[in-house]
């Protein structure tokens, strides 16, 4: 048994050995498209999890009149906007936290000649998740303006409705392409294989008139593609995480939304799997006599 696997791992190392430029030329192609997969995927998970309204994106903005400043009205408001269907959760922004938000945004400049903190007492409503979108949002923040307590209320309503408009155009394309690179891994995982079958050809012949059995004969080449996919997908994931570098650059929310590792070990899990098929059906074809 141990000099069965030892075989098919020698067997399997055999072509980056005999042809290292095939190989190499191979990693870097599939390293390029993993990359461009990488883009894809990360631009699906982003549309898909902002589309349908971030925490932050959907935050719905609440200033109770001047009537209702006192702490017994504040509570009694923040009762009711709670007992609200769609309501998550509830953050009281008072004046003086309101005042230090606008000098870290604005600096103090503009109110420095004041002797008093003009800024309101406000809510920070956060919806829950399917009242995320466009539409939900609206709803709720037209429930919340009939609230006789609430002088204004306010939320990223223009922007939700970019979001969902965009949304399943954006994420469909990106499958299409996705689907499309996909492909075209498949094409290059094929070549390699088909190129080192050729090339090792009569061992295979040999094998088969030896009476070894397919897998036996197929799994050093699965596990050459195998091989291939992997080390190729790591290129992928290094763009992968160059992509999200530069997302924080414009904003540190946009990539918070996209989980690395997951998408990391989606995409080399996906090579993998390409790689996989694609190797098995090459070698398939070529011990059925197939011209591959």
């Amino acid at each position: 048994m141990k000099n069965q696997i030892g075989y098919l791992l020698l067997e399997a190392f055999r072509g980056f050995r005999s042809d290292k430029f095939l190989s190499v030329t191979s990693v870097i192609t599939i390293g390029i498209c993993t990359s461009v997969f990488a883009g894809l995927l990360l631009a699906f998970v982003l549309v898909w999890s902002l589309g349908g309204g971030g925490a932050s994106d959907s935050v719905i903005r609440v200033f109770p009149g001047p009537k209702y400043e006192g702490q017994a009205a504040l509570d009694g408001l923040e009762s009711r906007l709670h007992r609200l269907q769609g309501v998550d959760s509830i953050v009281f922004v008072s004046k003086d936290d309101a005042l230090e938000e606008f000098k870290r945004d604005f600096g103090d400049e503009m109110i420095r000649s004041l002797d008093w903190n003009p800024l309101p007492h406000s809510f920070l409503i956060y919806p829950s998740i399917g009242y995320r979108s466009s539409s939900q949002n609206k709803l709720l923040l037209g429930r919340i303006r009939q609230f006789e307590e609430v002088e204004e209320a306010s939320a990223n309503s223009l922007y939700l409705a970019w979001l969902d408009k965009w949304r399943i155009p954006v994420a469909g394309g990106s499958s299409l392409l996705m689907l499309l690179v996909a492909g075209a891994l498949s094409l290059i995982i094929h070549n390699a294989v088909k190129l080192n079958l050729y090339s090792r050809r009569i061992l295979v012949e040999n094998m088969k008139y030896c009476g070894a059995g397919h897998f036996f004969i197929l799994a050093p080449f699965l596990l050459e593609g195998l091989l291939l996919g992997i080390l190729g997908s790591l290129i992928g994931v290094a763009s992968l995480a160059f992509l999200l570098a530069l997302s924080r650059l414009i904003s540190v929310n946009i990539a918070a939304q996209v989980p690395f590792l997951g998408c990391a070990l989606s995409l080399m899990g996906a090579t993998a799997g390409i790689a996989a098929i694609a190797s098995a059906r090459t070698v398939r074809a070529f011990l059925r006599g197939h011209n591959v």
